[in-house]
């Protein structure tokens, strides 16, 4: 059972059970009944295999929402209205949208891909930022991703390059909090900070430093503009201002205690990372001196440097704490990905959810601010999703994905968050169920915005292969029958006109083919051809037109192949580079359509005279081995019609033979010389020649139609 339908009924290959009452032979042996084999037709079985595969793609967007539903209740999509047409220009009216941020955010990513990417993605998300009004947590949100994520990775998301890159970002974004709220400070208290016109962080730290805004401490050492040292070169450092530290530790040279302190912030104020040795001796230093520093500045520049001490007393804030987990990384001479897989762990496990959200999901932006300045984008985009904010959720997903960032689940149908089991630090997120999710909303009233989203899942795959793009035009031209308006169009001369389609792919020519032959599975053949021909696809058109018109002349569904003729006619005059093969094919059974036409209206002798034509049925039962040895030649589409063909040619010419010599004998006519079942008569040659025809081709009439063939030939007295 699939999506609560019937599945295919596959015929039984094994034999059928015997019956209990066991039959014996002379010999005692059990005699088993021969096995009974069932047909099956190959190809209506391959076609039926196809077509379930087709509606297992479309129902994929549905079926994974269904199962596993999203966080947040979505307003269902409403039809689409007249006025939601598309305009001259291709584009659509959307009168049902109101979400003016959504489409803030959905017009700036539309700009990127219509730019082909040469436009900056970051600063597209900057303006929809800033144009949308976004303020509050979500504005602390966005800062923390951009400052982040601002250029695209040289290296895999794990290599040791990625992560020192994403460390140096995130620290110097840190810094950059840290100084704005020193200056915030000041500028409150201009009066007691009396900062004058001293440029530079030195000048800032020394004004923010004179408000006096912090705890009492005891500060060892030395002092500089009448404050202390250590105070003065932590402020400096955590600014992100190291040349300004490195002046102010010039006081300091002559205090041997801690001289590998000193030694070690020169070096990383111009080199700015460690020296593996330097270290080693600072980490001596420290163990020499952690009994007896009181100075809490001082301490916390052991820490800065050292990493994995303890900093309490300076780590009062979200962003202190994370930048005493952060820098020692940044520092550290020999980086490895298991250093920054602890910090990792400490903020997503250690910690988690239940501290950094201990009073509830309003809170989200603490733990995001975390997460994200930790590099676990895949758990900070879910944080976003399962605490409602599905359009940041989606648009900072895309950004870290183009930027390269983004770990992508294997599997279209994972979670929305795999964790590998492995390395619980190390998350993937299945972008494709978070991009459905968010579509879900207006993918009937808003194509032209749905498949920029869609697009952006080009080359990940359904569960049977697809790929989700095309699928995903697929099923919108399905749903919202606006074929046009998506792929284009074709011009009486056999010229395409182009569709949305175009906007994203130089040659959408495989994704028209997709539509069409899902289209064709389908049922919708007309449309199927339409399509084929617009994806530049004539042979594929032809196959089906073929198979059209020979399973309609088996059915002798007489309007339909009327339908079918003028189709194929109509694709003949405009088809280019269609394969020699089929377009014969097609042609021979158009003929064929029109042979069946003349066979119902009684037209004996036009009939016959096509019939000559095609050389496909012998006219004469001399004819017969030669049309038999050239049966290898036919179209396999035409062999199956050849039993039905050969049905009412021969009722045809028999009703005539009949007609003619019940008029004849009306007349009182010389039945000896006017007889219309004499043997050479050309129809009752014909007639012959169709009934030894049949005997002999090698391919197997119903027996139904060669008991009618007999029958007819019996009622001629022959």
């Amino acid at each position: 059972m699939m999506f609560g339908e019937r599945g295919i009924q596959i015929p039984s290959r094994q034999a059928e059970a015997h019956s209990s009452e066991e039959t014996f032979t002379e010999d005692g042996i059990v005699e088993i009944p021969q096995a009974v084999i069932d047909d099956i037709d190959e190809e209506e079985l391959d076609e039926d295999i196809l077509r379930v595969k087709v509606e297992t793609d479309r129902a994929f967007f549905n079926h994974m929402l269904l199962a596993r539903p999203a966080a947040v209740p979505m307003t269902p999509a409403q039809a689409m209205e007249r006025d939601d047409l598309p305009t001259g220009n291709g584009t659509f009216v959307n009168k049902n949208i109101s979400d003016r941020r959504e489409l803030l955010f959905g017009d700036k990513l539309h700009k990127y891909l219509k730019s082909q990417g040469k436009k900056s993605l970051v600063e597209l998300m900057k303006e929809a930022v800033e144009e949308s009004g976004t303020d509050g947590a979500l504005a602390d949100v966005w800062n923390d991703v951009t400052s982040v994520l601002n250029r695209k990775t040289v290296a895999s998301r794990d290599d040791v390059t990625t992560t020192a890159n994403l460390l140096e970002d995130a620290c110097r974004y840190l810094q950059k909090v840290f100084t704005d709220h020193m200056q915030t400070v000041v500028e409150r208290n201009l009066e007691i900070a009396e900062r004058g016109g001293i440029p530079g962080k030195r000048g800032l730290v020394n004004a923010f430093l004179k408000v006096g805004t912090e705890e009492p401490f005891q500060p060892e050492d030395d002092s500089i503009d009448g404050m202390p040292t250590w105070q003065v070169t932590y402020h400096c450092v955590r600014a992100g201002d190291m040349q300004a530290a490195a002046e102010t530790l010039n006081r300091l040279k002559s205090f041997p205690q801690c001289a590998t302190l000193v030694a070690s912030l020169n070096h990383v104020a111009k080199h700015k990372k460690l020296d593996a040795e330097l270290k080693k001796k600072l980490k001596v230093e420290w163990r020499h001196n952690v009994g007896h520093t009181k100075d809490k500045y001082k301490r916390a520049l052991y820490a800065a440097l050292l990493g994995g001490l303890e900093s309490a007393a300076l780590a009062d804030t979200l962003e202190n704490w994370i930048w005493f987990k952060l820098y020692p990384l940044h520092v550290d001479p020999q980086l490895t990905p298991l250093l920054f897989q602890e910090v990792q762990k400490a903020v997503s496990i250690d910690y988690g959810e239940q501290y950094f959200m201990s009073n509830g999901p309003s809170e989200f932006q603490y733990f995001f601010t975390a997460l994200w300045l930790s590099g676990q984008f895949e758990r900070a985009i879910y944080l976003l999703h399962e605490c409602g904010q599905r359009v940041d959720s989606v648009h900072v997903a895309i950004l870290a994905h183009k930027l390269g960032y983004l770990r992508m689940s294997v599997k279209s149908t994972d979670e929305m968050l795999v964790v590998d089991p492995n390395d619980a630090t190390k998350c993937h997120l299945n972008l494709a169920r978070l991009i459905v999710a968010y579509t879900k909303n207006f993918e009937l009233i808003d194509v032209p915005r749905s498949l920029d989203y869609w697009f952006l899942l080009k080359g990940i795959s359904t569960p049977t292969g697809s790929d989700v793009f095309e699928m995903a035009v697929s099923r919108s031209v399905y749903l919202t029958g606006q074929c046009d308006a998506i792929l284009g169009t074709l011009t009486p001369d056999g010229r395409r006109e182009k569709g949305l389609i175009d906007e994203y792919l130089d040659d959408p020519s495989e994704v028209i083919n997709r539509v069409a032959s899902d289209t064709e599975l389908t049922g919708e053949w007309d449309q199927a051809v339409s399509l084929y021909l617009l994806a530049s696809k004539s042979t594929n058109a032809a196959k089906l037109l073929s198979s059209e018109i020979s399973e309609t002349l088996r059915a002798d569904n007489k309007e339909k192949i009327g339908e079918l003729v003028t189709v194929a006619e109509q694709f003949k005059r405009v088809q280019k580079g269609c394969q020699a093969a089929e377009y014969a094919t097609l042609s021979l059974l158009v003929d064929l359509a029109v042979l069946f036409d003349h066979c119902r209206n009684d037209n004996a002798d036009t009939a016959y005279g096509i019939s000559s034509h095609l050389r496909l049925i012998p006219t004469e039962p001399d004819q017969v081995t030669v049309i038999v040895n050239e049966f290898h030649m036919v179209p396999q589409k035409v062999r199956e019609v050849l039993p039905d063909m050969c049905l009412h040619l021969m009722k045809c010419l028999v009703d005539h033979c009949i007609r003619q010599s019940t008029s004849l004998a009306n007349r009182g006519a010389n039945a000896a010389n006017t007889s219309m079942f004499s043997s050479s008569n050309r129809y009752v040659k014909q007639i012959k020649a169709i009934v030894l025809y049949s005997a002999t081709v090698p391919y197997k009439f119903p027996t139904h139609v060669t008991s009618k063939l007999l029958q007819l030939q019996a009622s001629l007295g022959f």
